[in-house]
């Protein structure tokens, strides 16, 4: 598994995210921007975005200069919004929620001498830092939340030589690190979460164990977090991870993310939910290229049962360009949209 090339393809959703995000809230009667010139003229990336209503979104992620970077999108367009960027060589945003128009949060990680976990928080008029424990060489790659004073992120802690799960919660008045469990794998990390209810949240991610790759996923019941079972495709050549999830009910929520195919090259990856267990559902993998092209998702979101979107990308290995990936579920099979 190239760990760099991943978190490459973290940072590039830029355009297919936010397509995914204006797809879903269309389904609420939104109009689209009337050219998406508004965000690809940035100097940027883009890695994930929350949607309040028609008219009111937010889109996180980094500026060319290594500054974190969020956009606002009011119903008619998008533009800029000042964010805080700490760290002496740099940082980005990962994840964002928005509650309401007046209360939201993005996370990610700055770069001082070493990484550091980031929380911003909009409060209707700016974005500021806030607190969060110490967690040694860290960062943040999700957040999702059940209240406004129910609220998770997750990424990974550690250390140069042992990455782990790091999973933390806001209970109104600060932020607190939960204990979660730590596969044995060297690096191990979690990269989206998705929040049910107080007793029923998901996180997933990888265990990476000597260059081997699986699938990771956790779940909260309201008192403590746990591993659950998750397949893995492709494991004789570096197996897969999960990049994104969405959880819709106790009995329905979808993983994203991608695998090594036998070839060498990546094919996407969607595992459901049913209640009992998690198991993987075919996906269209656009191949162009030879071993080292594919396709890989980023994230998934629910609309309802029968209406899922997931957005990645495709990578054409003779000319290392890659072309945006939005998928789609009709409650039956998953689609090129």
């Amino acid at each position: 598994m190239n760990t760099t090339r991943h978190f490459r393809k973290l940072k590039i959703l830029a355009w297919a995210a936010v397509g995914a995000c204006l797809a879903a809230t269309l389904v609420a009667g939104a109009e689209p921007p009337a050219s998406q010139a508004t965000i690809t003229s940035l100097a940027g990336s883009l890695a994930a975005v929350s949607a309040g209503s028609a008219h009111d979104a937010w889109a996180v992620g980094q500026t060319r200069t290594t500054k974190t970077l969020a956009l606002h999108w009011n119903g008619t367009s998008w533009a800029q919004v000042p964010t805080p960027a700490p760290g002496a060589f740099g940082s980005l945003l990962s994840g964002v929620t928005e509650i309401s128009p007046t209360n939201v949060w993005a996370v990610g990680s700055s770069n001082g001498s070493g990484s550091a976990a980031l929380v911003l928080h909009w409060n209707g008029a700016k974005w500021a830092r806030v607190a969060t424990p110490s967690a040694g060489i860290a960062g943040l790659s999700g957040v999702s939340a059940v209240s406004a004073n129910d609220i998770w992120a997750v990424g990974s802690g550690g250390t140069t030589t042992r990455e782990t799960t790091l999973v933390l919660h806001w209970d109104g008045r600060k932020w607190t690190r939960v204990p979660s469990p730590t596969p044995p794998g060297q690096v191990v990390a979690l990269f989206s979460v998705s929040a049910v209810s107080a007793t029923d949240v998901w996180a997933v991610g990888r265990d990476l164990t000597a260059k081997l790759g699986k699938t990771l996923v956790l779940h909260w019941d309201g008192k403590a977090w746990t591993q659950v079972p998750s397949p893995t495709p492709g494991l004789r050549n570096g197996g897969g991870l999960l990049t994104g999830v969405s959880a819709l009910t106790g009995s329905d929520a979808w993983a994203s993310g991608f695998y090594n195919t036998n070839s060498g090259g990546e094919g996407t990856l969607l595992l459901h939910w049913n209640g009992t267990s998690w198991t993987r559902v075919p996906s269209p993998t656009p191949r162009p290229g030879g071993s080292t092209g594919g396709s890989f998702l980023n994230g998934v979101d629910m609309v309802a049962t029968g209406d899922v979107w997931s957005a990645g990308g495709t990578i054409f290995d003779s000319t290392g360009k890659e072309r945006t990936l939005v998928l789609h579920w009709n409650g039956m099979t998953w689609t090129r949209f």
